[in-house]
Protein backbone atom coordinates (compact mmCIF):
# COMPACT_ATOMS: atom_id res chain seq x y z
CA UNK A 1 0.00 0.00 0.00
CA UNK A 2 1.70 3.33 -1.26
CA UNK A 3 -0.07 6.53 -0.25
CA UNK A 4 0.71 9.57 1.09
CA UNK A 5 -1.27 8.49 4.16
CA UNK A 6 0.35 5.47 4.64
CA UNK A 7 3.97 7.70 4.05
CA UNK A 8 2.87 9.80 7.19
CA UNK A 9 2.00 6.60 9.58
CA UNK A 10 5.17 5.34 9.01
CA UNK A 11 6.23 8.86 10.71
CA UNK A 12 3.85 8.68 13.35
CA UNK A 13 5.28 5.05 13.85
CA UNK A 14 8.55 6.82 14.14
CA UNK A 15 7.59 9.31 16.27
CA UNK A 16 6.40 6.79 18.79
CA UNK A 17 9.70 5.40 19.07
CA UNK A 18 11.02 8.39 19.96
CA UNK A 19 8.49 9.11 22.28
CA UNK A 20 9.49 5.57 23.89
CA UNK A 21 13.45 6.67 23.99
CA UNK A 22 12.50 9.84 26.54
CA UNK A 23 10.06 7.62 28.55
CA UNK A 24 12.69 5.64 28.81
CA UNK A 25 15.56 7.92 29.65
CA UNK A 26 12.77 9.52 32.29
CA UNK A 27 12.47 6.50 34.10
CA UNK A 28 16.14 5.83 34.31
CA UNK A 29 16.83 9.25 35.98
CA UNK A 30 14.77 7.95 38.50
CA UNK A 31 17.22 5.37 39.04
CA UNK A 32 20.30 7.80 38.66
CA UNK A 33 21.30 11.01 37.72
CA UNK A 34 22.27 12.16 34.32
CA UNK A 35 24.80 14.60 33.75
CA UNK A 36 23.23 17.68 31.52
CA UNK A 37 19.98 16.77 31.45
CA UNK A 38 17.29 18.62 33.43
CA UNK A 39 14.27 15.89 34.48
CA UNK A 40 12.06 18.82 34.70
CA UNK A 41 12.94 20.33 30.98
CA UNK A 42 12.91 16.67 29.78
CA UNK A 43 9.50 15.62 30.96
CA UNK A 44 7.55 18.84 29.65
CA UNK A 45 9.15 18.14 25.91
CA UNK A 46 8.15 14.21 26.74
CA UNK A 47 4.66 15.00 27.03
CA UNK A 48 4.16 17.79 24.65
CA UNK A 49 5.71 15.40 21.85
CA UNK A 50 3.39 12.15 23.41
CA UNK A 51 0.49 14.87 22.61
CA UNK A 52 1.59 16.48 18.98
CA UNK A 53 4.35 14.19 17.69
CA UNK A 54 1.81 10.81 18.24
CA UNK A 55 -1.26 10.93 19.45
CA UNK A 56 -2.45 14.02 17.16
CA UNK A 57 -0.58 13.20 14.46
CA UNK A 58 -1.83 9.67 14.11
CA UNK A 59 -5.45 10.46 15.07
CA UNK A 60 -5.32 12.80 12.47
CA UNK A 61 -3.86 11.16 9.83
CA UNK A 62 -6.75 8.66 10.62
CA UNK A 63 -9.28 10.64 10.71
CA UNK A 64 -8.68 11.72 7.41
CA UNK A 65 -7.87 8.37 5.79
CA UNK A 66 -11.95 8.10 6.27
CA UNK A 67 -12.03 11.24 3.97
CA UNK A 68 -9.67 9.69 1.46
CA UNK A 69 -7.57 6.33 1.72
CA UNK A 70 -4.85 6.76 -0.68
CA UNK A 71 -3.56 10.85 -1.02
CA UNK A 72 -3.41 13.97 1.61
CA UNK A 73 -5.08 16.99 0.10
CA UNK A 74 -2.62 19.53 -0.27
CA UNK A 75 -4.68 21.35 2.66
CA UNK A 76 -4.00 17.82 4.90
CA UNK A 77 -0.79 17.34 3.64
CA UNK A 78 0.36 21.18 5.12
CA UNK A 79 -1.44 20.78 8.48
CA UNK A 80 0.11 17.45 8.73
CA UNK A 81 4.01 18.62 7.84
CA UNK A 82 3.18 21.89 10.19
CA UNK A 83 1.92 19.73 12.98
CA UNK A 84 5.58 17.67 12.20
CA UNK A 85 7.14 20.65 12.53
CA UNK A 86 5.93 21.89 15.63
CA UNK A 87 5.98 18.73 17.82
CA UNK A 88 10.15 18.30 17.00
CA UNK A 89 9.84 22.17 17.36
CA UNK A 90 8.30 21.64 21.17
CA UNK A 91 10.48 18.58 22.10
CA UNK A 92 13.88 20.49 21.02
CA UNK A 93 12.75 23.70 22.39
CA UNK A 94 11.16 22.07 26.09
CA UNK A 95 14.13 19.71 26.21
CA UNK A 96 16.87 23.11 26.01
CA UNK A 97 14.76 25.50 28.12
CA UNK A 98 11.65 24.71 29.44
CA UNK A 99 9.22 27.24 29.01
CA UNK A 100 10.59 30.33 27.15
CA UNK A 101 9.97 32.37 23.88
CA UNK A 102 10.63 29.62 21.50
CA UNK A 103 8.76 26.31 23.05
CA UNK A 104 5.76 28.59 23.48
CA UNK A 105 5.83 29.84 20.18
CA UNK A 106 6.05 26.23 19.18
CA UNK A 107 2.78 24.95 21.32
CA UNK A 108 0.73 28.61 19.13
CA UNK A 109 1.82 26.68 15.96
CA UNK A 110 0.36 23.40 17.36
CA UNK A 111 -3.02 24.89 18.73
CA UNK A 112 -3.05 27.00 14.84
CA UNK A 113 -2.65 23.48 13.43
CA UNK A 114 -5.70 21.32 15.47
CA UNK A 115 -7.79 24.95 14.62
CA UNK A 116 -6.87 24.24 10.62
CA UNK A 117 -7.55 20.66 11.15
CA UNK A 118 -10.83 20.54 12.43
CA UNK A 119 -11.66 23.35 10.21
CA UNK A 120 -11.05 21.30 7.57
CA UNK A 121 -12.47 18.06 8.67
CA UNK A 122 -16.28 19.91 9.39
CA UNK A 123 -15.65 21.27 6.07
CA UNK A 124 -14.93 18.18 4.19
CA UNK A 125 -18.59 16.70 5.11
CA UNK A 126 -17.04 13.35 6.42
CA UNK A 127 -19.15 13.80 9.75
CA UNK A 128 -22.55 14.12 8.25
CA UNK A 129 -22.19 11.43 5.20
CA UNK A 130 -19.68 9.38 5.52
CA UNK A 131 -20.05 7.89 9.19
CA UNK A 132 -22.48 6.40 11.14
CA UNK A 133 -24.32 8.51 13.83
CA UNK A 134 -21.85 6.91 16.56
CA UNK A 135 -18.73 7.79 14.97
CA UNK A 136 -19.79 10.92 13.77
CA UNK A 137 -21.06 11.95 17.09
CA UNK A 138 -17.82 11.07 19.27
CA UNK A 139 -15.35 12.54 16.40
CA UNK A 140 -17.09 15.70 16.06
CA UNK A 141 -17.48 16.28 19.85
CA UNK A 142 -13.58 15.62 19.74
CA UNK A 143 -13.04 17.98 18.05
CA UNK A 144 -14.53 20.51 19.58
CA UNK A 145 -12.88 19.53 22.60
CA UNK A 146 -9.80 19.45 20.57
CA UNK A 147 -10.05 23.09 19.94
CA UNK A 148 -11.41 24.37 23.35
CA UNK A 149 -8.74 22.41 25.09
CA UNK A 150 -6.34 25.37 24.06
CA UNK A 151 -8.50 27.82 26.17
CA UNK A 152 -5.69 26.51 28.95
CA UNK A 153 -2.59 27.68 27.44
CA UNK A 154 -3.95 30.83 26.25
CA UNK A 155 -5.02 31.89 29.90
CA UNK A 156 -1.18 31.25 31.36
CA UNK A 157 0.13 34.52 29.94
CA UNK A 158 -2.95 36.65 31.60
CA UNK A 159 -2.45 34.50 34.63
CA UNK A 160 1.11 35.45 35.01
CA UNK A 161 0.48 38.76 33.78
CA UNK A 162 -1.26 39.05 37.05
CA UNK A 163 0.62 37.77 39.50
CA UNK A 164 -1.13 34.48 39.58
CA UNK A 165 1.52 32.04 38.47
CA UNK A 166 1.51 30.60 42.06
CA UNK A 167 -2.52 29.85 42.75
CA UNK A 168 -4.89 26.98 41.90
CA UNK A 169 -6.01 28.84 38.55
CA UNK A 170 -2.28 28.88 37.29
CA UNK A 171 -2.47 24.66 37.66
CA UNK A 172 -6.45 24.34 36.61
CA UNK A 173 -5.42 26.30 33.57
CA UNK A 174 -2.84 23.33 32.74
CA UNK A 175 -5.30 20.86 33.65
CA UNK A 176 -7.95 22.87 30.74
CA UNK A 177 -5.60 21.45 28.43
CA UNK A 178 -4.19 18.02 29.79
CA UNK A 179 -8.40 16.77 30.41
CA UNK A 180 -9.82 18.30 26.77
CA UNK A 181 -7.09 17.13 25.37
CA UNK A 182 -6.57 13.51 26.09
CA UNK A 183 -10.44 12.76 27.61
CA UNK A 184 -11.96 15.09 25.21
CA UNK A 185 -10.19 15.18 21.84
CA UNK A 186 -7.99 11.51 22.07
CA UNK A 187 -10.22 9.27 23.81
CA UNK A 188 -13.57 10.09 22.17
CA UNK A 189 -11.95 10.18 18.73
CA UNK A 190 -10.40 6.89 19.22
CA UNK A 191 -13.47 5.18 20.35
CA UNK A 192 -15.33 7.39 17.26
CA UNK A 193 -12.79 5.93 14.90
CA UNK A 194 -13.60 2.29 15.78
CA UNK A 195 -17.04 2.94 15.72
CA UNK A 196 -16.74 4.15 11.88
CA UNK A 197 -16.02 0.77 11.00
CA UNK A 198 -19.74 -0.28 11.65
CA UNK A 199 -21.66 0.30 8.76
CA UNK A 200 -24.94 -0.98 9.82
CA UNK A 201 -24.82 0.94 13.45
CA UNK A 202 -27.90 3.26 14.16
CA UNK A 203 -29.19 5.34 17.23
CA UNK A 204 -31.96 4.45 18.54
CA UNK A 205 -33.57 7.55 21.10
CA UNK A 206 -32.07 5.80 23.92
CA UNK A 207 -28.55 5.43 22.54
CA UNK A 208 -28.41 9.11 21.22
CA UNK A 209 -29.66 10.20 24.87
CA UNK A 210 -26.65 8.17 26.12
CA UNK A 211 -24.45 9.53 23.62
CA UNK A 212 -25.05 13.19 24.33
CA UNK A 213 -24.54 12.22 28.31
CA UNK A 214 -21.16 10.78 27.69
CA UNK A 215 -20.17 13.46 25.56
CA UNK A 216 -21.19 16.39 27.83
CA UNK A 217 -20.62 14.58 31.11
CA UNK A 218 -16.98 14.52 29.71
CA UNK A 219 -16.73 18.29 29.86
CA UNK A 220 -17.96 18.71 33.69
CA UNK A 221 -15.31 15.98 34.60
CA UNK A 222 -13.02 18.81 34.31
CA UNK A 223 -14.07 19.43 37.70
CA UNK A 224 -12.74 16.83 39.14
CA UNK A 225 -8.97 18.31 38.20
CA UNK A 226 -9.93 21.36 40.13
CA UNK A 227 -10.45 18.99 43.42
CA UNK A 228 -6.86 19.24 44.31
CA UNK A 229 -7.33 22.56 45.80
CA UNK A 230 -10.87 21.71 47.46
CA UNK A 231 -12.53 24.34 45.45
CA UNK A 232 -16.14 24.22 47.63
CA UNK A 233 -19.09 21.93 47.70
CA UNK A 234 -20.66 23.52 44.01
CA UNK A 235 -17.64 22.37 42.35
CA UNK A 236 -17.15 19.46 44.52
CA UNK A 237 -20.82 18.34 43.21
CA UNK A 238 -20.19 19.21 39.38
CA UNK A 239 -17.20 16.76 39.55
CA UNK A 240 -18.94 13.82 41.21
CA UNK A 241 -22.42 14.38 38.75
CA UNK A 242 -20.04 14.46 35.83
CA UNK A 243 -18.22 11.39 36.81
CA UNK A 244 -21.38 9.71 37.73
CA UNK A 245 -22.73 10.29 34.56
CA UNK A 246 -20.01 9.61 32.24
CA UNK A 247 -19.65 5.91 33.99
CA UNK A 248 -23.34 5.49 33.81
CA UNK A 249 -23.57 6.53 29.91
CA UNK A 250 -20.71 4.57 29.11
CA UNK A 251 -21.95 1.25 30.40
CA UNK A 252 -25.39 1.84 28.64
CA UNK A 253 -23.60 2.45 25.26
CA UNK A 254 -21.51 -0.61 26.02
CA UNK A 255 -24.63 -2.48 26.75
CA UNK A 256 -26.45 -0.77 23.18
CA UNK A 257 -23.28 -1.85 21.33
CA UNK A 258 -23.15 -5.63 22.84
CA UNK A 259 -24.13 -7.32 19.49
CA UNK A 260 -20.55 -5.27 18.17
CA UNK A 261 -18.29 -6.12 21.02
CA UNK A 262 -17.37 -10.20 20.60
CA UNK A 263 -16.10 -9.11 17.57
CA UNK A 264 -13.27 -6.47 18.45
CA UNK A 265 -9.92 -7.16 18.57
CA UNK A 266 -7.80 -7.93 21.41
CA UNK A 267 -6.50 -4.45 21.51
CA UNK A 268 -10.20 -2.88 20.99
CA UNK A 269 -11.01 -5.28 24.17
CA UNK A 270 -8.05 -4.04 26.31
CA UNK A 271 -9.61 -0.19 26.00
CA UNK A 272 -12.69 -1.36 26.33
CA UNK A 273 -11.53 -2.75 30.23
CA UNK A 274 -9.56 0.53 30.27
CA UNK A 275 -11.90 2.96 29.26
CA UNK A 276 -14.21 1.35 32.04
CA UNK A 277 -11.82 1.18 35.14
CA UNK A 278 -11.23 5.06 33.99
CA UNK A 279 -14.67 5.50 34.67
CA UNK A 280 -14.69 3.85 38.02
CA UNK A 281 -11.50 5.61 39.13
CA UNK A 282 -13.14 8.78 38.13
CA UNK A 283 -16.01 8.24 40.43
CA UNK A 284 -13.80 7.46 43.58
CA UNK A 285 -11.70 10.39 43.31
CA UNK A 286 -14.82 12.32 43.97
CA UNK A 287 -15.59 10.78 47.49
CA UNK A 288 -14.16 13.13 50.04
CA UNK A 289 -10.72 12.75 51.42
CA UNK A 290 -9.51 10.69 48.63
CA UNK A 291 -9.24 12.89 45.82
CA UNK A 292 -7.18 14.61 47.98
CA UNK A 293 -4.84 11.78 48.73
CA UNK A 294 -4.88 10.74 45.31
CA UNK A 295 -4.10 14.11 43.84
CA UNK A 296 -1.12 14.20 46.64
CA UNK A 297 0.29 11.12 45.14
CA UNK A 298 2.38 11.68 41.75
CA UNK A 299 2.29 7.80 40.97
CA UNK A 300 -1.56 7.72 40.70
CA UNK A 301 -2.04 11.10 39.12
CA UNK A 302 0.70 9.10 36.54
CA UNK A 303 -0.78 5.97 36.45
CA UNK A 304 -4.38 7.93 36.23
CA UNK A 305 -2.47 9.41 32.70
CA UNK A 306 -0.57 5.98 31.55
CA UNK A 307 -4.13 4.34 31.92
CA UNK A 308 -5.54 6.79 29.25
CA UNK A 309 -2.50 6.72 26.94
CA UNK A 310 -1.01 3.45 27.09
CA UNK A 311 -4.48 1.47 28.30
CA UNK A 312 -6.77 3.21 26.05
CA UNK A 313 -5.50 5.68 23.15
CA UNK A 314 -2.82 4.10 21.87
CA UNK A 315 -4.64 0.25 21.52
CA UNK A 316 -7.78 1.87 19.63
CA UNK A 317 -4.90 3.54 17.59
CA UNK A 318 -2.79 0.65 16.81
CA UNK A 319 -6.09 -1.23 16.21
CA UNK A 320 -7.14 1.46 13.46
CA UNK A 321 -3.48 0.98 11.73
CA UNK A 322 -4.12 -2.92 11.75
CA UNK A 323 -7.69 -2.67 10.90
CA UNK A 324 -6.95 -0.61 7.87
CA UNK A 325 -3.97 -2.59 7.00
CA UNK A 326 -1.29 0.10 7.64
CA UNK A 327 0.41 -2.77 9.95
CA UNK A 328 0.57 -6.33 9.50
CA UNK A 329 -1.08 -7.74 12.40
CA UNK A 330 0.96 -9.60 15.15
CA UNK A 331 -0.99 -11.52 17.91
CA UNK A 332 2.52 -11.88 19.87
CA UNK A 333 3.03 -8.25 20.10
CA UNK A 334 -0.18 -7.21 20.78
CA UNK A 335 -0.45 -9.39 23.69
CA UNK A 336 3.23 -8.01 24.79
CA UNK A 337 2.08 -4.79 24.23
CA UNK A 338 -1.01 -5.56 26.75
CA UNK A 339 0.91 -7.30 29.04
CA UNK A 340 3.50 -4.38 29.45
CA UNK A 341 0.51 -1.73 30.09
CA UNK A 342 -0.76 -3.97 32.54
CA UNK A 343 2.19 -4.10 34.79
CA UNK A 344 3.29 -0.57 34.06
CA UNK A 345 -0.03 1.06 35.34
CA UNK A 346 -0.21 -1.75 37.98
CA UNK A 347 2.74 -0.67 39.32
CA UNK A 348 2.07 3.16 39.04
CA UNK A 349 -1.13 2.27 41.06
CA UNK A 350 -0.12 -0.69 43.53
CA UNK A 351 2.88 1.06 44.98
CA UNK A 352 0.86 4.36 46.20
CA UNK A 353 -1.94 1.75 47.92
CA UNK A 354 1.21 -0.39 49.68
CA UNK A 355 3.10 2.21 51.29
CA UNK A 356 0.06 3.03 53.05
CA UNK A 357 0.48 -0.51 54.34
CA UNK A 358 4.28 0.26 54.94
CA UNK A 359 5.14 -2.56 52.10
CA UNK A 360 7.57 -1.38 49.32
CA UNK A 361 7.48 -3.24 45.82
CA UNK A 362 10.72 -4.18 45.27
CA UNK A 363 13.17 -2.36 43.06
CA UNK A 364 10.18 -0.34 42.04
CA UNK A 365 11.95 2.13 39.74
CA UNK A 366 13.54 -0.65 38.17
CA UNK A 367 11.11 -2.59 37.08
CA UNK A 368 9.07 0.77 35.71
CA UNK A 369 12.17 1.05 33.54
CA UNK A 370 12.31 -2.60 32.59
CA UNK A 371 8.65 -2.13 31.44
CA UNK A 372 9.58 1.14 29.45
CA UNK A 373 12.49 -1.51 27.74
CA UNK A 374 9.86 -3.60 26.92
CA UNK A 375 7.80 -0.38 25.44
CA UNK A 376 11.03 0.40 22.93
CA UNK A 377 11.03 -2.67 21.85
CA UNK A 378 7.24 -2.80 21.01
CA UNK A 379 7.75 0.28 19.26
CA UNK A 380 10.83 -0.46 17.25
CA UNK A 381 9.17 -3.55 16.45
CA UNK A 382 6.11 -2.17 15.42
CA UNK A 383 8.07 -0.44 13.05
CA UNK A 384 10.92 -2.79 11.48
CA UNK A 385 9.50 -6.15 11.50
CA UNK A 386 5.53 -5.67 11.41
CA UNK A 387 5.67 -2.33 9.40
CA UNK A 388 3.38 -1.49 6.76
CA UNK A 389 2.34 -4.09 3.87
CA UNK A 390 3.57 -4.08 0.60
Amino acid sequence: MNSAITYYLRLALTNFIVLTVLGLVLRYMHIADIDGVNYQFLLHAHSHFAFAGWMFFAIALLIISLIDKNTLARSFKWVMILALISAYGMLVSFYLQGYKAVSITFSTLFIIVTYRFTYLVFKSKILKNGLNPLSAGLISASLIFLCLSSAGPFALGPLMALGLKNTPWYQDAIYIYLHFQMNGFMLLAGWGMFASVWPNVSLNKASKTWLKLFVWSTAALYFIFTLWSKPGVPFQALAAAGAIVNLVSWLMLCIGCRDQLPKCSLLVKAALAATTLKCIFQVIVCIPGVGEWVFSNRDLIIGYIHLLTLGIISPLILDQMIRRGFLKRSLPLVWIYIGAAVVYVALLFLQPFLARLGVLIPDYEILLFAVSLVFLFIAVVFFFKFSFKR
